[in-house]
């Protein structure tokens, strides 16, 4: 069970961090998430990202 769960969180990340850096860099002007090597939320920011690909979708299923 904890095997699926690191799987399942290291897969998530994997797929919407990117997506959630860039959302989040826009939005915050550059300041959030910080600079390499700093911590923060990876998975704050991957979240970040699923909810702007899901937005999209349903905006493209929509339109």
């Amino acid at each position: 069970m904890l095997r699926a769960i690191f799987l399942l969180n290291l897969l998530t990340v994997g797929l919407f961090y990117l997506p959630g850096w860039l959302l989040l860099r826009v939005l915050t002007l550059g300041r959030y998430p910080p600079a390499r090597g700093e911590p923060h939320s990876e998975e704050a920011v991957a979240f970040a990202g699923l909810a702007a690909v899901l937005l999209a979708l349903c905006a493209w299923w929509l339109a």
